[in-house]
């Protein structure tokens, strides 16, 4: 076989034992890798109904299938599990170096069952697989474990969860390169709960290329394309990284300012003076670039920060936005801070600044009060954030509560709380606003992963102005698209996702398609690196495949899809400011819902695949024991 390892491990923490896997051909022919070779393990492995944070959850690390090829831009792996935030489907994506390491130590994947009786992390060394002992690391910083870890095994790359994840926390997150995050659906918390603090690999194993002149000629052709048209777009990159979006997030309404309720036009001028990007990278030290990666939009810094020197990865977007603007917190000093204490903690920082944000509206309103959170909790007050995010990363006080997500939460505190819980289907909501950005309006809440800006989508391609032309990766032309018009919006939606699921298993930057802003010969570059042959409707029809299995996989966990909703507010506010003149019913979004799993071949009133669809993309045995639609 060529291109990958043609194995994977499946490792037992409750009894210690190790399985190798061989995988046939065929099983990457149908599901790639990354999210797809996931999706496809875990629908074959885990017992239905099974407990998130119970012996029984897989938790799962997979290379994407272009790992290792020196394809720009391809470098990024996925975790996978069941979500103990949304009790379905969960997976996480990151860049770093950990999935091309894997494959070089042995396996295309690892996957994780059982709970240790100690803490250990897994070592996995040129196709062995040790479990060894992290009594001594246990109760350490992300960045500690990784530093001991790279000093025992050298030339190792690492995953580890920090004391957020130790402590079960759901908003935890999975780390590596000490501050690419696996954020999403709570994995950190799952990690946790097999006391499993880390997964080591180490490794000099390459994988044979099927053609190496025409996977050679691909690479310069993309790297051509960068250099040309586009070289705007990827200096952009470079010198910002998702932080050039900033300020015009900001100041278009893109930011969801103050628990989502808004502001006025001259409260929202105010934060975007002060949130511009320069200050982000003015303490940059050397660009930071993923595995392949030819772009390099992320950066080290150091930072002399007035609560202590911070030397560690430049915030992205999404943290900067949450902890400053989102928060009313105009000191930009502390959300540098801030996102090196998340990294530490091993903390998602959507969902810590979203929480924190919910705290602080039940603060003013009365829900929470002094004494029951430690200190005040006023919007604006940077010190306050920065206690809350110690004690949510701790799992102590109020903290322990809130580290649980908004919606378990404002179960726990009751007294309405729960009125003022942004999330959708137990997942907090990343900083993009659906009136701004109306394709992820369906995204949010018909994607398997709720609420995930990053799960494809009519956004994908450009929803800034009042319509796009949108020319498909896989040659399907949608023409001119009405950024307000919803009917019609949701297939096309459907579409994207088909495709984004594509790229997450081929291991594709999401940001790769704006950069070189054309089609990325995917079909060659999979045939020329695994020898593989699809055409692009074959690819697509893939992609459909493994977004049915995530949807399935939450239909077999009891996961009713239908009543994952917007939050009201979403749709209501803001009565003032950037967004206040567009309008967006529930009417609109179920409109979108409904196109949407029309074009998957999903039942639109029950969300589940229908046995049809499932028969067309050979996966009918993954649903054995399910009463599904004909």
């Amino acid at each position: 076989m060529y291109g990958v390892a043609g194995a994977v491990v499946y490792i037992d923490l409750s009894t210690g034992r190790v399985e190798k896997i061989k995988l046939g051909e065929e099983v990457y022919k149908k599901f790639l890798g990354g999210v797809g070779l996931g999706a496809w393990f875990l629908l074959s492995r885990m017992a239905k109904g099974t407990d998130p944070l119970g012996p029984g959850n897989v938790l799962g690390f997979v290379s994407g299938l272009l790992n290792l090829s020196n394809v720009p831009l391809a470098g990024r792996f996925m975790a996978v599990g069941k979500s103990p935030l949304t009790g379905g489907w969960g997976d996480a994506n990151a860049g770093g170096r950990f999935g091309p390491k894997l494959k070089e130590a042995g396996f295309d994947a690892v996957f994780i069952c059982g709970v240790s009786e100690k803490p250990v992390y897994i070592l996995i060394e040129n196709g062995e697989v040790y479990i060894e002992s992290a009594a001594d690391l246990w109760g350490k910083t992300t960045k500690e474990t990784e530093d001991e870890l790279r000093r025992r095994h050298r030339g190792a790359q690492v995953v580890s969860i920090g004391p957020a994840g130790e402590k079960q926390q759901l908003v935890a997150a999975i780390i590596n390169e000490y501050g690419r995050a696996l954020g999403r659906s709570g994995l950190g918390a799952v990690m946790g709960s097999k006391r499993l603090k880390a997964v080591v690999a180490v490794g000099d194993k390459r994988v044979e290329v099927y053609d190496r002149d025409l996977l050679r000629q691909k690479i310069v052709e993309i790297v051509q394309l960068q250099k040309g048209p586009r070289a705007r777009a990827a200096e952009i990159w470079h010198k910002y990284g998702t932080l050039y979006t900033l300020e015009p997030s900001i100041l278009s309404g893109d930011t969801p300012l103050y628990n989502w309720r808004g502001l006025g036009y001259e409260e929202v001028k105010r934060l975007a003076e002060v949130y511009k990007a320069d200050y982000f990278i003015k303490d940059n030290v050397k660009p930071y670039a993923c595995a392949s990666c030819t772009v390099a939009c992320g950066a080290l810094i150091k930072s002399r920060t007035k609560y202590g020197e911070v030397e560690g990865h430049r915030a992205e977007y999404e943290t900067a936005s949450l902890f400053g603007p989102a928060l009313l917190n105009l000191d930009r000093d502390s959300v540098v801070y801030i996102n090196e204490l998340c990294n530490l903690y091993g903390l998602d920082t959507i969902s810590t600044a979203n929480v924190v944000g919910f705290a602080m509206e039940l603060y003013e309103r009365g829900v929470l009060s002094e004494r029951e959170v430690g200190f005040p909790l006023k919007w604006g007050d940077a010190e306050a954030v920065i206690r809350l995010v110690e004690l949510i990363g701790k799992g102590e006080g109020i903290g322990r509560v809130l580290g649980q997500g908004v919606k378990k939460a404002c179960e726990i505190i009751g007294k309405g709380a729960c009125e003022y819980a942004m999330h959708v289907g137990g997942q907090e909501l990343p900083a993009h606003h659906v009136k701004y950005l109306p394709g992820l309006a369906v995204t949010y809440v018909a994607d398997p992963t709720p609420a995930r800006h990053t799960a494809g989508g009519v956004h994908f391609m450009g929803e800034g102005g009042r319509s796009t032309w949108t020319q498909f990766d896989f040659g399907i032309n949608f023409g001119k698209v009405e950024k307000y018009a919803y009917k019609d919006k949701g297939r096309i939606a459907a579409v994207y996702a088909k495709a984004a699921q594509v790229e997450n298993s081929l291991g594709f930057c999401a940001f790769s398609s704006q950069v070189v802003f054309r089609t990325l010969p995917y079909v060659e570059l999979i045939y020329a690196f695994t020898g593989l042959k699809f055409t692009p409707q074959e690819l697509l029809e893939v992609g459909h495949r493994i977004q049915t299995m995530r949807k399935l996989f939450n239909i077999r966990e009891g996961v009713n899809p239908t009543q994952w909703k917007l939050p009201k507010r979403a749709l209501e506010y803001p009565k003032e400011g950037p967004l206040s003149d567009v309008k967006m019913t529930e009417e609109d979004v179920e409109l979108m819902r409904r196109e949407y799993y029309e074009e998957m071949g999903w039942d639109p009133a029950t969300g589940a695949p229908r046995r049809a669809t499932l028969e067309k993309l050979g996966i009918l045995d993954l649903a054995e024991g399910l009463d599904l639609p004909p």
